[in-house]
Order: C-alpha cells, then sequence, then structure tokens
C-alpha cells in the first residue's frame, strides 16, 4: 500500500521538487518524487515509521511559491503514473528557502549574516553564470576556492551536495561600504552584521544607500512624496497586512520564493499620502535586501523604497563587491481572482527548460515580429500549436491574428500612428474636429507645447512607431507618463461604469486618432482623470472582444490567444473576461505576457 500526497505546481521549475528529494535524503526516509507540469506527487510506503515525522518537518523547510497549490494525500495499491522529477541543472534566480534563511541568522552558522547564501535548491545563482553547463569552474566563483568546512558540505550535506556557488564566510565574497571619509570591508561575522546595521541607521537618518545586489544596483532610501514612480519595499510580513490592502493570493505572491513585483492598493493613510492609492510592491528578494530589511525591522521601519540604478548613481554610502555578476530584470505578476501571469522581466522566469532545449531571454531575436512569436509561444504553452486559434496582441498597438496550424497571419494590422501629425490629423476626422483641436489648445497650453516638444522623442518601443500611451498619459497631465501611470491612474476609480472612449474603426482597424479625439474631449470637459483612465481600457475591452467574436465566427477556431503587457491591467482583463469568458482564452503560462514572451514562439519558425 502506498501513501500519496499531491501538491499542485503548474510549472516546469524543478526547485521545489529536488528540494524535497534533499530534506527525504537527509531524514533518512525512502520516498519516489515524481512531478509533471500540473503537479509534484510523493509517494512513501503507507506502513513507513519517518513518514509522519518527515511530513511535519517538510511543512516547515518548503518555500511559499506562486506555482503551488492545493494538497491532497491518498492511499494506493499502485503507484501514480507520472514522470520522475528529474533536476532540469539550470541555475536559478529566485529567494532564498526557509533553511538558508534561518541559516543566516543564526550566529552560530558559517553563514551568518553572509549574504551570498545559497543551495542548490534556492538564491541568485544566475547571476554568476557565465557559460553551460553551470558548474563553478564555469561562474564567477571560480575565482573563490571553497574551504574545509564547504568542502565537506559538498559532500555530506543532501541540500548543497556539489553546489556550485558554495561558499561561507571564510571563503567567499567579502562586502565593502564606501562614504565619503572611509572604506570598510565585512570579512567575519561581526563586521558583515555591522554593515547592514550601519547601513540601516543611514536610512533612517533620511541618508542614501547604494547597494550593488545580485541583480543589479538598488539606490534605497526613506520615501517621500516624489517616490512614486519607484519600488516600495516592505520589510516584514505583518507591515504588508498593516499597509496594503490584499487579497490572499497577492499576500501569497509576494512571500514566495519568486518575489514578483505586484502592484497593490495601499490600506494605509501614511502609504496613501505618499503613494496614492496603490503602488509598486516588493518583499526583501535575496541576501543584501534580506539583511538589511532585518535591521530597518529592528529601527521600527516597516518599509522603505528603492530605485534600480547603475554603479555610478551618486549615494550618501555605497554598498559593494568585486566579483562580476550578470543580474536580471526583475518579474512584475498580475493577478485576477484566479488567473495569474507575469507580466514582464527575466528573474525566476529565465532559463527555461522546454522540450526544444534551455531558452534564455537574451536569445529574444528583435528582426521577428513580436505578435507573430508571441502567439506561436502560448500556443505551444497550451500544446495548441497545431490546432486553429485567433490571437490579440496588444502592447503599443493592437494586432488582430489567426493561426491556421501552419503560420500565423496578421489579419488586422494596426494603423500607423505618427505623433508628429497628430493634431493635424484629429482635425480632419469629421465635422467640428479642428474646433475640437482649438479648443483643446486653448485650454491647455502647457500640455500643447509638451505634447508639440515630444512629438520626436516620444518612446518607439513597437516596431518604431511612437508610442500612444505615452502621449495619452501627456494629455491627461499624468505624473507616470507611461502605459503603467495610465493603468495606475485607472485603479482610483471607484465607480461601477465607466463612459465611452472612442475605439471606432478605420479600414477595419482600430483608429488612434479617434481614440486621442475622444480622450481630449473628455478632458475639456472636465472628466476626472482617473475615470478617463479606467474607461480607456474598458471600451478597449468592448472592441477587442467584438472583433476576436467575428473573427472566431469567420473561422471556426475556438481559442484565442492573448499577449502583450497591456492585458496585464484589471479593468480591461475583467471586461475580456466578461465578453468572451466562455470562449478557450490562453493566457502564458510560464513566460511574460510582455515581449520577452516571444522567445519560445521563435523555435517554431527557424
Amino acid at each position: 500500500m502506498y501513501f500519496v500526497f499531491q501538491i499542485e505546481f503548474n510549472s516546469n521549475k524543478t526547485y521545489i521538487s529536488s528540494l524535497i528529494k534533499a530534506y527525504a535524503k537527509a531524514k533518512e526516509i525512502e520516498i519516489e518524487v515524481l512531478q509533471n507540469s500540473e503537479q509534484i506527487a510523493i509517494i512513501a510506503k503507507k506502513d513507513d515509521r519517518k513518514l509522519e515525522q518527515f511530513l511535519l518537518g517538510l511543512e516547515e523547510i518548503l518555500p511559499a511559491s506562486i506555482y503551488l497549490g492545493r494538497s491532497r494525500h491518498s492511499f494506493m495499491q499502485k503507484r501514480p503514473t507520472l514522470t520522475t522529477a528529474q533536476s532540469d541543472e539550470i541555475p536559478h534566480n529566485i529567494a532564498l528557502c526557509p533553511t538558508c534563511q534561518k541559516e543566516m541568522f543564526d550566529v552560530s552558522s558559517p553563514r551568518y549574516y553572509y549574504p551570498f547564501t545559497s543551495c542548490n535548491h534556492c538564491g541568485g545563482q544566475y547571476p554568476f553564470l557565465n557559460n553551460y553547463p553551470f558548474e563553478r569552474k564555469n561562474t564567477t566563483m571560480r575565482f573563490l576556492q571553497p574551504c574545509k568546512s564547504c568542502q565537506s558540505e559538498l559532500e555530506s550535506n543532501p541540500f548543497r551536495e556539489n553546489y556550485p556557488l558554495i561558499s561561507c564566510i571564510e571563503c567567499g565574497i567579502n562586502v565593502k561600504m564606501i562614504d565619503k571619509k572611509s572604506e570598510r570591508y565585512a570579512n567575519d561575522k561581526g563586521s558583515y552584521k555591522r554593515l547592514f546595521e550601519v547601513s540601516a541607521k543611514a536610512i533612517s537618518k533620511r541618508k542614501t544607500v547604494l547597494i550593488k545586489t545580485l541583480n543589479g544596483y538598488r539606490k534605497f532610501y526613506k520615501p517621500t512624496k516624489e517616490s512614486q514612480n519607484n519600488i516600495l519595499m516592505i520589510t516584514s510580513a505583518n507591515a504588508l497586512n498593516r499597509h496594503l490592502m490584499m487579497v490572499t493570493q497577492e499576500f501569497n505572491s509576494l512571500l514566495s520564493i519568486e518575489r514578483p513585483i505586484l502592484r497593490v492598493s495601499t490600506k494605509s493613510d501614511e502609504l496613501k499620502e505618499l503613494f496614492g492609492s496603490s503602488t509598486l510592491v516588493k518583499y526583501p528578494d535575496e541576501g543584501t535586501s534580506i539583511l538589511l530589511a532585518r535591521e530597518l525591522l529592528n529601527l521600527g521601519l516597516e518599509y522603505i523604497v528603492y530605485k534600480e540604478c547603475d554603479s555610478q548613481t551618486q549615494a550618501d554610502f555605497v554598498v559593494d563587491f568585486d566579483i562580476p555578476i550578470s543580474p536580471q530584470k526583475d518579474t512584475k505578476l498580475f493577478i485576477n481572482q484566479d488567473t495569474k501571469f507575469f507580466i514582464n522581466g527575466e528573474r525566476g522566469i529565465f532559463p527555461l527548460s522546454t522540450d526544444r532545449g534551455v531558452i534564455d531571454s537574451s536569445s529574444n531575436n528583435k528582426s521577428v515580429e513580436e505578435w507573430r512569436v508571441s502567439m506561436l509561444s502560448v500556443l505551444a504553452e497550451h500544446n495548441h500549436i497545431s490546432r486553429k486559434a485567433i490571437g490579440v496582441h496588444f502592447n503599443e498597438s493592437l494586432y488582430f491574428l489567426y493561426y491556421n496550424g501552419k503560420e500565423v497571419i496578421n489579419v488586422v494590422p494596426p494603423n500607423p500612428f505618427e505623433a508628429d501629425s497628430m493634431f493635424e490629423e484629429i482635425a480632419k476626422l469629421r465635422e467640428g474636429s479642428d474646433r475640437l483641436v482649438a479648443n483643446y489648445k486653448k485650454h491647455f497650453q502647457k500640455i500643447t507645447k509638451r505634447l508639440e516638444s515630444c512629438r520626436s522623442g516620444c518612446p518607439q518601443p513597437d516596431n518604431n512607431k511612437d508610442d500612444l500611451f505615452t502621449i495619452t498619459a501627456i494629455m491627461l497631465e499624468l505624473e507616470d507618463e507611461s502605459f503603467e501611470g495610465i493603468s495606475a491612474k485607472a485603479l482610483e476609480f471607484m465607480g461601477k461604469g465607466g463612459i465611452q472612449i472612442d475605439t471606432h474603426v478605420n479600414n477595419n482597424r482600430f483608429d488612434n486618432y479617434a481614440f486621442l479625439a475622444s480622450v481630449m474631449s473628455y478632458k475639456i470637459a472636465g472628466v476626472e482623470s482617473s475615470l478617463i483612465c479606467y474607461s480607456i481600457f474598458e471600451s478597449f475591452g468592448d472592441y477587442i472582444s467584438e472583433i476576436a467574436n467575428q473573427l472566431m465566427g469567420k473561422t471556426g477556431a475556438n481559442s484565442i490567444t492573448f499577449s502583450g503587457e497591456t492585458f496585464a491591467n484589471q479593468a480591461l482583463f475583467a471586461r475580456v473576461q466578461r465578453h468572451l469568458g466562455m470562449k478557450r482564452l490562453l493566457f502564458p503560462q510560464n513566460l511574460p505576457i510582455g515581449r520577452e514572451c516571444g522567445v519560445y514562439g521563435e523555435l517554431f519558425i527557424f
């Protein structure tokens, strides 16, 4: 008779299953760990005396993960038929597992306050990698020789058996702190702890501290009202609940070992005063920020902010180390009820092991149309690559696509948008449009000058076309002149329904200038920016649903793929779900919905 413990795990990442196997080895219990793309199964003999103690300990050593779901147990005469979980042997870039975090705060440990603590199943591994395979000789840690204690662990510690990046305070990376007067090094337990104590005290006194983390340089400081576009770092789980309004999925995701960035609604008056109704939030994610957070909390600081920068950024204090690293872009996560997907980023996602080999975000071929490879990626993740489907790709421009089982066809391409002739094009839309432009310029002279000065200098991320969302944000006088700014402003709207923004078509395609004319009209009428922003996404949702339904009727396809960061908006997502929820909607599973999505799809066209 077998005891079978099954845990939902919607990913092919193996750091959880490999951690379970290492723990079983440490506890000297015979189990089998199986994994597929939907679950991890632990199989043991029902009458094993060590089983109960193993399961109780497993609860302590397993980290939270955004891929983990419900668990259940059963007794079976025959073992389940799943594939045996094998290590993908690619380096991770995630937060620390509970065992490593505990070790980092144990004064008797050789890794007490050592920010580069990690094991085979956690930590920042990828930033040290130079070449494959993932072995010490192929990492920048090759310059450091493991001490006797670490060498012994390589042979006897199940969690660090043959671990390529093993190190401790005695044999590891030295960290230095630099200010205008001195330079000090951390090379023992006491000096490592003092370094983070000094950093936290400096921040508490409104000084800035630039720290080289495994994911690049970050400048940490106490927030002000000018900090709205930076990342809010909360220093404890209790503080998350005090200051933020979250659903359970958001709370669990912030504390997960993947440590994504989330946009979360603020709750406390002090955060509302500083950040408005919502802000981008991060929980401490790697050694330096975890240690810094502990010292900040000791001083009573429940949150600070940071911004990503480079080594030349000016700060009152600099914390640095000499080992070269290859930082990855942090990941942002979108959550709507039971649906979640990565918006953009690399960390915790790449490198990705697939049935066609290991892929990395750096392998993205910029010459291939983003919409084409993104749709193929989503289809491949859902094993839908041989069946017909409709696709909607929406970054700065909106594409409607059709996949006939062999190739992706751009059936409704976007109309070109030129900011240089924006006012002229709006003026000739229909009778009276010229008066609308003149009226807008009269009422909003400052905005008009801003638009005229940025025409040729606006971001051009989508095939060299000017960014419609940047222009819209400028028209609405938003502080954050981007899609992110419009999306954040939309969250401030507390009403039940929006107004109609013009998403009419021109030659069967979305008319950018009619859309902007509608925004201008509401701006002149004094409509609140939050309502306009919310209505923009609702109106896009109605338009996308209408066209997608028409295409499905004409082609006979019964699935719709979605790609592009614009779909990471609550109002737009909810509107699409409302109109198309009965259809088969395919969103990326392990890849971001943004530009990084296409790296998998490229494998199907070359």
